[in-house]
């Protein structure tokens, strides 16, 4: 079993309008672990944390990234352990800054990019790609590579989705669901929700 799932964060404080444009309702539960489909933290880092329980997340597709990235930064991560797929990307003004991928289908191989990258990525993609030259290169049972995006996102939020987060305040996961989303202005204009 593996994860197979979406989570971004975005600036404490612009956490909450995010969460209305989204149109998520908080249920008034919580949990640990997140499981239930969405859930969201605080981070001491400063960042909201908005879990996703499957790939790809539907309301946060890139039409919907641009529009929400429009006045502040959004990092968008994506993971899919069980072809060891992974990706982190920063939005800011509406516009995709840097993007990392790795698409480990093929075994760890293959880091594709975009944009100003972090200054912590050459340093963390050196370091992986060590880890997986030590451990048999191609033919490892382990795909250091698939780490790297992961690892730059953690080096923005202090999150990554499967370790132990001592970033999350009061260790706990809000239960969200999905309500009505506003409309965008320019879907208002068209005459589209």
């Amino acid at each position: 079993m593996g994860f197979a799932i979406t989570w971004c964060a975005v600036p404490e404080a612009a956490a909450d309008e995010f969460l209305q444009r989204i149109g998520l309702i908080d249920t008034g539960k919580t949990e640990e672990i997140p499981e239930s489909l969405i859930g969201v933290a605080h981070l001491d880092t400063g960042w909201r944390l908005l879990w996703y329980n499957k790939y790809d997340c539907p309301f946060l597709g890139e039409a919907q990234r641009r529009e929400l990235s429009a006045n502040h930064d959004l990092l968008y991560c994506l993971v899919e352990e069980h072809c060891m797929a992974s990706s982190s990307e920063m939005w800011s003004g509406g516009s995709r800054k840097w993007w990392i991928s790795h698409e480990g289908i093929d075994g760890p191989q293959g880091l594709d990019t975009s944009g100003d990258l972090p200054a912590v990525f050459p340093q963390i993609r050196r370091e992986m790609e060590a880890q997986q030259l030590a451990e048999g290169g191609e033919t490892a049972d382990v795909d250091f590579i698939f780490e790297i995006p992961l690892l730059v996102a953690k080096s923005i939020t202090g999150f990554k989705h499967d370790e132990v987060c001592q970033h999350v305040v009061g260790d706990v996961f809000e239960i969200m669901a999905e309500g009505s989303r506003p409309s965008s202005l320019l879907s208002r204009f068209f005459g589209k929700r």
